[in-house]
């Protein structure tokens, strides 16, 4: 066992140059190519940084197809690398295309009501198509089937909705991470996942530096990779109790603002403002 955490250490500390690498050139890309948006200091950041994740998965996949066998689960690793690959290459159209007057399922709708078809109401309805065939790999019946895809479903919209203050998605991403490794019943869940952990943290010192932000290709890449853990870690109650959560959670943004409630709540507002820079080190603002 020893030997095998060495081994997997090992393969984690290429995985950091292989991110380190990819996370240069793409951001050069994205900044040669104007590709910003405004943060909520008002200053113009590199976004969808997330299209990292979409490099990095192109060696994760290879590990996983490799290492796999480690892990002896349905669907396993097939199921992880459709749902994150998908989500993360529709976040990314989002991105480029989208039309941010309209957010939550409310808006997207409304939108629809009106006769426009918005990129967000495009990558929820294809993001669910994605969850309910990783969700038809995953489970053993129907129920588990329509629980998982929604779980799936709702995790890749929560992390989105988080997506609104440098590093928070990714901050909550590794807390979620952390709590689904520690309770997971699949054992060795958390060394197989650990590659994945190389560009998270590099991306989350590029958002909490204001270099970049992760644009909806990183969230929608996040909540894809913590949906998928939790169905594959949990049985059906557990995921009964998560699914519930998710939609009260849902529920409530439909009305109220998640970051007035964070702020609000004095360790979820020291959290999220825990290494946060408020002076961006961009070349544009130094020249």
């Amino acid at each position: 066992m020893t030997g095998m955490i060495i081994g997997h250490v090992t393969i984690f500390a290429l995985f950091v140059g292989v991110s380190l690498a990819s996370s240069y050139f793409m951001l050069r890309l994205l900044n040669n190519a104007n590709f910003k948006e405004e943060n909520f200091l008002k200053q113009q950041v590199i976004t969808s940084s997330g299209v990292v994740f979409l490099v990095f998965l192109v060696f994760y996949a290879i590990y996983l197809l490799t290492y796999g066998q480690l892990i002896d689960l349905k669907g396993w690793p097939y199921s992880l690398l459709i749902i994150a690959f998908g989500m993360g290459v529709l976040g990314f159209l989002d991105d480029l295309f989208g039309d941010h007057r309209f957010s939550g399922f409310a808006g997207h709708f409304g939108a629809l009501a009106q006769g426009q078809v918005t990129t967000g109401l495009l990558k929820a309805i294809l993001g669910f198509g994605l969850s309910l065939l990783v969700a038809i790999l995953v489970s053993a019946s129907f129920v588990d089937v329509i629980v998982n895809a929604l779980i799936i479903a709702l995790s890749i919209n929560f992390f989105n909705l988080l997506d609104l203050r440098p590093g928070r998605t990714i901050k909550a991403f590794l807390l979620s991470a952390v709590v689904i490794f520690l309770l997971s019943r699949v054992e060795g869940l958390w060394l197989v996942s650990l590659p994945v952990l190389a560009p998270v943290a590099i991306l989350l010192w590029l958002d909490l530096k204001l270099l970049s932000m992760l644009g909806d290709t990183g969230s929608n890449f996040l909540g894809a990779m913590i949906g998928v853990w939790v169905v594959y870690s949990f049985e059906l109650k557990i995921n009964l109790a998560v699914l519930l959560g998710l939609i009260i959670i849902h529920l409530y943004s439909e009305k109220h603002s998640i970051s007035a409630f964070i702020s609000k709540n004095r360790f979820l507002s020291w959290l999220d403002n825990l290494g946060l820079s408020k002076k961006p080190q961009l070349d544009s603002e130094r020249e």
